[in-house]
């Protein structure tokens, strides 16, 4: 009896504890959330100090224990006290050897004992980064490379030579690493020597470069030579290397830096484009030189389309597998189309297709093989391969036209003034489907986005550009965000949901209540208007483009000048150009203007980017109800691309949005 009194009073004093301590722990883990969110605040305000002891009291039986301590070590490198820094990365990676952010702790870790210049540990650490698999911090060669040069000059150079070799990674010690190879302390080699010198080239230090090219046989470097004095003014130097050399080099060279080279020497003689790419064409067929193929395009695309055929002729047949045979074989097939030689079309376009199954104009010839066979009356066949084009490349301008000829849609260039846009969400979902991530990372992903910690996950180690894309979109950086998403998706075999978060990325909404209040004023489709800011400035409101075009709608300031005396507006300078209320209202009023003159949205959408007397131009000469024929015979190739870039992303934001 006195025994189990004893146990009673123990339980009486245990019980109280135990609450005591899991009432502490409870406390504990709701303060969490409010240290970690006081020092995200004090961190992205650089007070790291402050950030540094708010992460430091959340305890350890707190889920964000170990991000805290990551995020201590960030704090304490940023503030300059790399020994603290060290330790919270040592701590962090014991913790968590294999998070998404170990390499790039091992990396900070490496790099904290470089700027202390213990260089053992920073190697064993670079070392790490350097062997990991999926290794894309390729700055570790450069550390290793720098740190081996007093040691082992050849480990250093071969350090080096890797960093300058990756073609991924960071890219900014190019120059600093061609500096250190230069000066590794012994003579270098004629490979290095040559890969110091391209990336002096690649970083426009042409002088310093041709220090390099001028050491080496001329045989090894002569397109560099002609490339590197050409940029540094010395063009009668180039030249005369172009006229004493070409026949001897030109069959070693680089494709790309022999079209550069063409390109130049033609740019040096004095009469028309025709005129000396036609001497440039004799100059190769006389000395039998490499780089016909580009030459002869290059040429026919100048040249009246009545006098191009022989030389796209020539180049199909000369150069079957040359990159400008399929382009030169559709100038083949379109001009038989124009001339309604359907049947002598149909096989050309046959012939591309067989030939070339997944090249660039592959899309565009598919889409008018199908119109061969409709101007002929089977309507099966060409409703097959339209539907083929519509399920291969559903996001493509020539996939959505065939889906609008498949399912005999209203008319494709036709929009609609009495929709609006939706209301703008705030913030778009973290793509976690597209993340490929585990569960406990997503959990931890969803906390500390309640926290306002999106910096933290740019040190993950994924490599996804829909992820990145979602983090430029957070930083405001609106280019930057949509290139990334728009060039992932085209790497696709396979596309995602047309209501994912990556076409949501890579067709974003900005500006919609300025954009829907301008477009019901002025009797405008919202998203046409968004479709275009799209492809004119991808919603940088300060872009401003080589011809002087500004802000979100690229307007010239010409036609801003013009529209504003219009509207009774002052611009008081170009910088009023690109504030978006200003550059919207004038924008958008000058494609109402044009709207209104042709009675037509494709020609208005033509006719903003090729001018209004153009477009008339065009009218008058083509006379053709069909749309598609007008387009594909806009002799101007930029606005011929920009007129279906602009309804892809009418259609696209269309599908994704209403």
């Amino acid at each position: 009896m006195k025994y189990l009194k004893q146990i009673g009073i123990s339980l009486i004093v245990l019980v109280p504890t135990t609450l005591a301590i899991l009432i502490y722990n409870d406390k504990i883990t709701e303060n969490s959330p409010v240290y970690y969110k006081q020092g995200v605040e004090f961190y992205n305000n650089g007070d790291y100090q402050n950030a540094y002891y708010n992460f430091g009291k959340i305890k350890f039986i707190s889920p964000l224990y170990t991000t805290a301590i990551y995020k201590q070590a960030k704090s304490a490198q940023r503030a300059g006290d790399f020994n603290s820094a060290i330790l919270k990365y040592k701590l962090f990676l014991e913790k968590n050897p294999n998070s998404i952010f170990a390499q790039n702790a091992q990396y900070n870790l490496a790099s904290c004992y470089y700027y202390l210049k213990d260089y053992e540990n920073a190697k064993t650490y670079f070392l790490k980064v350097k062997n990991n698999k999926n290794n894309e911090i390729t700055s570790a060669d450069y550390f290793l490379g720098i740190i081996e040069k007093n040691t082992d000059k050849e480990k250093s150079a071969k350090y080096l030579k890797d960093y300058l070799l990756a073609s991924t990674g960071n890219r900014n010690y190019e120059l600093a690493a061609a500096d250190e190879l230069s000066s590794i302390g012994r003579e270098l080699t004629f490979d290095e020597k040559k890969l110091v010198g391209i990336t002096y080239y690649k970083n426009k230090k042409y002088q310093e470069a041709l220090k390099y090219f001028y050491t080496l046989p001329i045989n090894t470097c002569w397109d560099y030579l002609v490339l590197a004095n050409h940029y540094a003014g010395n063009k009668v130097i180039a030249k005369k290397l172009i006229e004493n050399d070409i026949t001897s080099y030109s069959s070693q060279t680089d494709k790309s830096n022999l079209k550069q080279i063409y390109d130049i020497y033609t740019s040096y003689m004095p009469g028309s484009k025709i005129r000396n790419w036609t001497l440039m064409s004799n100059i190769i067929k006389r000395h039998k030189l490499s780089g016909e193929d580009y030459v002869l395009y290059k040429l026919a695309n100048i040249l009246p389309k009545d006098k191009s055929i022989n030389l796209y002729n020539e180049i199909v047949e000369k150069y079957p597998n040359s990159e400008f045979a399929p382009e030169a074989l559709w100038e083949l097939f379109w001009n038989k189309y124009k001339n309604k030689n359907y049947i002598s079309a149909q096989e050309l376009a046959l012939k591309h297709l067989k030939t070339y199954p997944n090249v660039q104009s592959t899309k565009k010839m598919m889409f008018w093989y199908a119109k061969t066979l409709i101007k002929q009356n089977k309507i099966q066949e060409a409703n097959a391969v339209l539907s083929k084009l519509n399920t291969k490349y559903p996001d493509e301008y020539y996939g959505l036209r065939a889906e609008y000829i498949i399912n005999q849609k209203n008319d494709f260039w036709k929009t609609n003034q009495h929709i609006k846009l939706p209301v703008q969400k705030e913030d778009l979902a973290f793509p976690i489907s597209l993340s490929q991530l585990n569960i406990k990372d997503v959990k931890l992903i969803n906390t500390l986005f309640e926290m306002g910690d999106y910096e933290l996950w740019l040190d993950a180690d994924y490599n996804n550009k829909i992820v990145k894309s979602w983090f430029e979109a957070k930083k405001d950086k609106k280019s930057a965000s949509i290139v990334l998403a728009r060039d992932e998706i085209s790497s696709m075999s396979v596309k995602p949901s047309i209501l994912s978060a990556a076409y949501k990325l890579a067709y974003p909404l900005y500006y919609t209540d300025e954009i829907n209040i301008a477009a019901q004023k002025l009797n405008l489709d919202p998203y046409l208007i968004t479709g275009l800011i799209r492809e004119e400035s991808y919603f940088n409101e300060h872009a401003k483009s080589s011809s002087n075009a500004i802000g979100l709608m690229q307007l010239i300031p010409a036609t801003a000048n013009y529209m504003s005396s219009k509207l009774s507006m002052d611009i008081n300078s170009l910088a009023d150009l690109e504030n978006p209320k200003v550059n919207l209202y004038i924008g958008c009023n000058y494609l109402k203007y044009l709207k209104d003159k042709f009675n037509n949205d494709l020609y208005a959408v033509a006719a903003y980017n090729g001018g209004e007397g153009a477009v008339q131009k065009w009218i008058n000469t083509f006379k053709t109800n069909d749309l598609d024929e007008f387009i594909e015979n806009i002799p101007y190739d930029e606005t011929r691309h920009y007129v279906k870039k602009v309804f892809r992303s009418y259609h696209m934001y269309k599908k994704i949005y209403q």
